[in-house]
C-alpha cells in the first residue's frame, strides 16, 4: 500500500540507464559463494559453509539452503540464525520455488518455518535489517524472475512472534506510475498526486510509423498506455542515517514494446507501521528522449 507522491524528473544521458541494463541480464545465473553477515555487518561464513550433514537433519526433501544470515529477530538480545531455503525444480536448472525462511532461535535452537507466498526465481538472496524501527531485524528476500524485463520478486517479512509480510506482491508492483502516448510523438508519464512529465519521442518516429502507432502527421492512431514493470531488485538503504532502513527500487517504463525503454523510476520507500510511504521518486529519462515539460 502506498500514499500518493510527486514525480521529480531527472534527465539521464547514457550512464543513467546502466541500472536497468544490469537488471535485464537477470537470467544469466551465477551461483558463486556469497559471504554471510550478521546484523553488525561482520562476516560469519558463506552460503556454501552450511554444514550439509546438519542441514539434512531438518531440510525438507528436495530443498536446499540458498542463503543464511544472523540477527536478533525477537528482541531478546540473542542473535538468531535465519536460513532461506527453496525447492529446486530440476538438476539442470538454477530455478527454485516454494521458498521458506527457517528461523532458528539463538536461545533454545528451536526452528520456525515461515512460508514465502508465491516466492520463486533465480539468484535468491536474504538480508536482515530493521525496516520498522522496533530494534529487531526483518528479512528482505529477493529473487530474479529470469524474464527479459529484469524484474524481481521481493518480500519483506517481520520475523517476530507472529511473522507477517510487510512488503509483498501488491507492493512489488510499484506505486501509481502510469503513462500514455499523445499526438505529436509525445509521451506523458504520471507519478500520482497530479504530478508528471511530458517527453518528446521523435527519435522513435520510424519505429512508431512502422508499428502503425502514429501516421505521417504525428496523429496517434490508437490509444496506447505505457508499460511499467514491477520493481527490480530492491536494496536496503538507511536514507536518514537513523538505523531504520528504507527500500530503494527501480521500475522500467517502456513504450510500444518491452525493449522500447523510455525512462526509469527510482523510488525510496519507508515503512510507517501500516503502509509504505514514498520518500522520493525520481524519473530518469533515457538517452535520446527529451523532456518537454514537468507538471504538478
Amino acid at each position: 500500500m502506498y500514499k500518493n507522491y510527486q514525480l521529480t524528473a531527472v534527465l539521464a544521458l547514457g550512464l543513467m540507464v546502466a541500472p536497468l541494463a544490469g537488471l535485464a541480464e537477470a537470467n544469466q545465473i551465477d551461483y558463486a559463494a556469497k559471504s554471510v553477515y550478521n546484523y553488525n555487518g561482520e562476516i560469519i561464513g558463506s552460503t556454501r559453509g552450511v554444514d550439509p550433514v546438519i542441514a539434512r537433519q531438518w531440510l525438507p526433501e528436495g530443498y536446499q539452503v540458498l542463503d543464511m544470515q544472523e540477527g536478533d529477530v525477537n528482541g531478546d538480545g540473542v542473535s538468531d540464525t535465519v536460513y532461506l531455503i527453496g525447492h529446486k525444480q530440476e538438476d539442470s536448472s538454477s530455478y527454485v520455488d516454494s521458498m521458506k525462511l527457517i528461523v532458528e532461535n539463538g536461545a533454545d535452537q528451536k526452528r520456525t518455518d515461515v512460508v514465502l507466498d508465491k516466492m520463486g526465481g533465480y539468484q535468491a538472496e536474504l538480508l536482515l535489517r530493521d525496516f520498522t524501527g522496533d530494534k529487531t531485524v526483518d528479512a528482505l528476500v529477493t529473487a530474479a524472475s529470469g524474464g527479459s524485463g529484469g524484474w524481481y520478486y521481493n518480500q519483506v517479512v517481520a520475523l517476530g512472534e507472529k511473522p507477517s509480510i510487510l512488503f509483498g506482491e501488491q507492493e512489488n508492483n510499484g506505486g501509481s506510475i502510469s503513462g500514455q502516448f499523445l499526438d505529436g510523438f509525445k509521451v506523458e508519464i504520471n507519478g500520482g498526486a497530479g504530478s508528471g512529465v511530458t517527453i518528446d519521442v521523435h527519435d522513435r518516429t520510424a519505429d512508431y510509423l512502422r508499428l502503425g502507432l502514429y501516421n505521417e502527421e504525428g496523429k496517434l492512431q490508437k490509444q496506447t498506455k505505457l508499460m511499467v514493470t514491477p520493481f527490480g531488485r530492491l536494496e536496503a538503504v538507511d536514507a536518514n542515517h537513523d538505523g531504520i532502513y528504507e527500500l530503494k527500487g527501480i521500475q522500467r517504463i517502456s513504450g510500444a514494446y518491452n525493449a522500447d525503454g523510455l525512462a526509469n523510476v527510482e523510488t525510496v520507500l519507508s515503512y510507517t507501521g501500516s503502509f509504505w510511504q514514498a520518500q522520493s521518486v525520481n524519473l530518469r529519462i533515457n538517452l535520446h528522449t527529451k523532456m518537454l515539460q514537468s507538471h504538478t
